[in-house]
């Protein structure tokens, strides 16, 4: 089947594609105070200066063609359903093609630059996920785990959602999204249109909204042009790595990685020291813990660390290997063993790894005939290549991690039992971050880094009971879910002083329903012991409370400590039945 890749001629068209209209200042102010207008009135802005024409088209189909809610995700009747899998689809071949060459060619640097690539069908369901996967867990857990749909008239415009429905390339950056859920991403979407004028399917590109936008316009662009063959660059490393240097899209490090997960020595050092010496002697190990704790970070840690640091890592996420390309995405295939196989055949992930590491990554999500391949391999380190007559030894450090309870998963017949011990050569768990001795310093930490991404020049600051609920909150979601709360707050924030109203509505809802009288925090020097259900507006009334307490009374002052209006805190004092004179507050200290 012949198949054509609707995009712009070359690299510098796609680069200017979004024109001298959409330039920075516009990506940061313009379409803020449009959506914020937009937000505060309900009717869509009238001044075409504010976005791009593309923006404003797509508001006006959102709003008046799909009669979609505007605001917060928590706010919509969304129900989602479950997307059919590639094999399901009469062009599963194409797009696996499509998936399998991307996989091979440009996953390294989707992570690397902490990119996640979606491929949906023509009418926007969501057939596969890859690229940077775990920056985005809390992003994808929203969008009910997994089962989207990105059409416009599910969640909004969107770059593939859109692509859908305009049938050519488009992208959205920021505050240019409907939704505010995606207000701190960059969405690019691209159509494949088969010979026939067919919507084939759409790959998107969804990366941080500080990126480039136009950079990543052009690295899409340069993913489509190979899979359309126009130029053969997919064996040379260099040369995208030369590409994407060019476009400005390259990075050398994962985006996140300088993040300090490790911020006290004490609290991980003693799990290093571990991890290197069980690497020694060939050791497997399991490292556990709950999602977002860091587990990718920490194996890489050890390997650096360890005996086999000048070796590759190569990840594999178990969980979501499809079915058909188990055998060679694992072990990999001879030329012309398969229809669509490359003429120079292609090393599995065992062979890439050897020598190294191999890093198996929720493990606890495969499938069960993917164990059961697993298992042979690694009781004897060797295998076969797909279309192969010849085995292959492998020396490989085998690293996996999980966040399911694994023993629990064998009791129940979901995990295999002689695979658990195999890979359970020596465990070590990783705490989550309410546990950890460094929780408090670590949040500021990472606080102080999100700030100093901003790329505004006026100084932006949290408000101190903002501050008391991230240093009490128990973070199921741990450090990934700290980081998006975050970027989440300061992308949609109206001033630059942060306050409880910015927070995103499903993080209060958690607050609200989050019974926080496990852990004190210091509040002003003094030591807080929170009630059995301290909700949202409980915390909102005691920092009012404090602020008016450290002013004596007065209004204008409390209002600025505060970070809003005086006849804003007139309003929150008789909501909340307050005392204007600053009585002592009635919460218990110690």
């Amino acid at each position: 089947m012949n198949m054509d890749i609707l995009l712009p001629r070359d690299l510098t068209m796609a680069r200017e594609a979004l024109s001298n209209r959409h330039r920075l200042n516009n990506d940061l102010y313009r379409p803020s105070q449009a959506w914020q207008w937009m937000n505060q009135t309900r009717t869509l802005p009238e001044q075409q200066d504010w976005v791009r024409s593309e923006v404003q088209q797509a508001w006006r189909r959102c709003r008046e063609e799909y009669q979609l809610p505007l605001g917060h995700f928590s706010e919509w009747q969304y129900c989602g359903m479950k997307p059919p899998t590639v094999s399901q689809s009469n062009e599963s071949n194409e797009i696996l093609k499509i998936i399998q060459q991307i996989e091979e060619n440009f996953l390294p640097f989707m992570v690397e630059s902490g990119l996640m690539m979606v491929i949906t069908s023509d009418s926007g369901d969501l057939l596969h996920l890859l690229g940077d996967l775990e920056s985005y867990a809390y992003f994808l857990k929203r969008m009910n785990d997994h089962h989207i749909n990105w059409h416009e008239a599910a969640i909004g415009n969107n770059g593939p959602g859109s692509a859908v429905v305009l049938r050519k390339p488009i992208a959205f950056q920021g505050m240019e999204h409907y939704l505010s859920l995606l207000h701190p991403y960059t969405t690019v979407g691209y159509p494949i249109i088969e010979d026939n004028g067919k919507l084939l399917a759409v790959i998107g590109l969804i990366g941080d909204c500080r990126q480039n936008m136009n950079a990543l316009f052009a690295f899409l662009h340069l993913i489509c042009v190979l899979i359309n063959g126009n130029f053969p660059i997919a064996a040379d490393p260099d040369a995208q790595q030369r590409i994407l240097q060019q476009i400005g899209l390259y990075r050398t490090k994962r985006r996140e990685s300088n993040i300090d997960f490790n911020h006290e020595a004490d609290t991980l050092k003693p799990m290093i020291k571990k991890a290197v010496k069980l690497q020694r002697y060939h050791i497997p190990i399991l490292v556990t813990g709950e999602s977002g704790v860091g587990k990718d970070y920490f194996v890489n840690l050890i390997k650096q660390a360890g005996p086999r640091k000048n070796g590759p890592l190569i990840a594999i996420n178990c969980a979501s290997i499809p079915h058909e390309l188990i055998e060679s995405e694992l072990f990999g295939y001879e030329a012309g063993s398969f229809t669509g196989a490359r003429n120079s055949g292609k090393p599995g992930k065992f062979r890439l790894a050897d020598r190294g590491t191999l890093f198996l990554d929720e493990i606890g999500d495969m499938s069960f005939e993917l164990q059961s391949t697993l298992l042979r391999v690694l009781e004897t380190s060797e295998f076969t290549p797909v279309g192969g007559t010849r085995s292959v030894r492998v020396d490989v450090q085998v690293v996996a991690a999980t966040n399911v309870n694994l023993l629990e998963a064998v009791e129940a017949g979901r995990f295999r039992r002689d695979l658990y011990y195999r890979l359970n050569g020596a465990q070590i768990h990783l705490p989550p971050l309410r546990e950890r001795s460094d929780k408090v310093p670590l949040i500021h930490r990472v606080m102080k880094q999100e700030l100093d991404k901003l790329p505004v020049e006026e100084r932006v600051e949290f408000s101190s009971d903002v501050i008391a609920l991230f240093e009490q909150h128990s973070w199921p979601g741990n450090v990934r879910q700290l980081l998006n709360v975050l970027r989440s707050t300061l992308y949609t924030a109206q001033s630059s002083l942060i306050t409880q109203d910015d927070l995103p509505d499903d993080f209060k809802a958690e607050l609200n329903n989050k019974d926080n009288s496990a852990v004190g925090t210091r509040i002003n020097n003094r030591q807080f012991i929170p009630s059995q259900s301290m909700s949202l507006a409980d915390w909102e009334a005691y920092g009012i409370k404090t602020a008016l307490l450290e002013c004596e009374g007065n209004i204008s002052l409390a209002a600025k400590k505060l970070g809003i209006t005086r006849s804003t805190l007139y309003k929150k004092i008789e909501r909340f039945g307050l005392d204007r004179s600053g009585a002592q507050p009635s919460f218990h200290f110690q």
